[in-house]
């Protein structure tokens, strides 16, 4: 089974992928992987007509994604192409092959589960099934060989690994009819390979990962970021029911913030500096000693672009996490620009808190 995404864009607006990767991204999920993705101009004719014609030739299955408005001219156009009658609704077929008109963004995500993806189980007569696993920094070259033993073991499954800031998604796809001992095994082997980098055997995300997990032991979590601008509560405040968990989130980014909100020192400032293992810790610490949550992150760093006049690099950061009972702290040195460096370091903060708590 050969399968094309053909996205259709407005040449003259900003491109923005996620309007047209949740598309890839729900057939990816279902077991369904694109070959090729065009992308072209709303304006170009003649390369669409070029691109139709060539996905009736090689691919059996064509996703076209373009905003609301354009799909029923667009679906005209195909049907001319194709030389067939015209189908206001439902997949567009020639032989066997099938196009799917389908709306840029969530909607179009929405109509492929619901409609498309039963359609396709149909009319393959086979329904694949997926075993999650999720994780944060793994050590890319760990993470290669892991995936490459277990494919040259088992040819009937499928391994996908998605990278974003250090979340790891290692999705493993399966024909529902493939022995339930060789999906066992590869979910085993990648659990013993990877097991310090686990945080979820499903499809979790790691942000309700922490939050199920402090409700279920009953504890409130405050946070003390610097670098992070906030981005590790605003994680947590995603979702639904956070106030039952999170007690404050303080974004202490001046050193005389540091120091009046959270008590650090201006010893610990002025010989260690801001960004500090000293620092961190006494971030942490300070939001524990009010005596109004049960465990504590904090993050001090140098996200970038410059640093920030001392001889410690962009790049670097601490991130302490702890209870009343003892604060731990850990180095990092996260590489990319200033968007990378904090997101990278989000992510590892709030593993660092689902390994404190589990």
């Amino acid at each position: 089974m050969k399968n094309a995404c053909i996205v259709i864009r407005n040449k003259r607006s900003r491109f923005s992928g996620c309007k047209f990767e949740t598309v890839p991204d729900a057939l990816t999920d279902a077991g369904y992987f694109v070959d090729k993705i065009f992308i072209l101009s709303e304006e170009d004719a003649h390369e669409f007509a070029q691109t139709v014609v060539e996905c009736k030739n090689f691919f059996d299955n064509v996703f076209l994604v373009a905003q609301e408005a354009l799909l029923s001219s667009l679906r005209l156009r195909v049907c001319e192409l194709w030389k067939i009658p015209f189908k206001a609704a439902g997949p567009i077929e020639y032989e066997a092959k099938s196009l799917f008109c389908l709306s840029a963004g969530e909607d179009g995500a929405v109509a492929l589960r619901g409609e498309i993806i039963p359609y396709l189980q149909e009319k393959y007569s086979k329904k694949y099934e997926q075993a999650i696993i999720r994780a944060v920094g793994v050590p890319s070259e760990l993470l290669q060989n892991t995936l490459n033993r277990i494919k040259e073991k088992s040819q009937e499954i499928d391994i996908l690994s998605q990278e974003r800031y250090g979340d790891i998604r290692i999705q493993i796809s399966y024909d529902e009819r493939a022995p339930k001992q060789v999906v066992d095994e590869a979910v085993q082997a990648l659990a013993e390979s990877l097991n310090e980098y686990i945080y979820a055997i499903d499809d979790t995300p790691l942000n309700r990962r922490i939050y199920e997990l402090l409700k279920l032991r009953g504890l409130k979590l405050s946070i003390a970021e610097s670098f992070t601008g906030g981005g590790i509560a605003s994680r947590i405040i995603e979702i639904p029911g956070a106030s039952d968990v999170l007690y404050e989130g303080v974004v202490a980014y001046s050193n005389a913030s540091k120091q009046r909100r959270l008590g650090v020192s201006a010893e610990t400032l002025q010989k260690q500096g801001a960004v500090s293992d000293e620092t961190a810790y006494e971030m942490a610490a300070g939001l524990l000693g009010k005596g109004y949550c049960s465990v504590a992150l904090a993050t001090t760093g140098i996200a970038g672009p410059s640093s920030d006049n001392t001889e410690k690099p962009v790049g670097l950061n601490y991130i302490a996490a702890g209870s009343s009972e003892s604060v731990f702290v850990y180095k990092y040195f996260f590489k990319g620009g200033r968007k990378a460096i904090t997101e990278r370091a989000i992510n590892q903060a709030l593993f660092l808190l689902y390994k404190l708590i589990k």
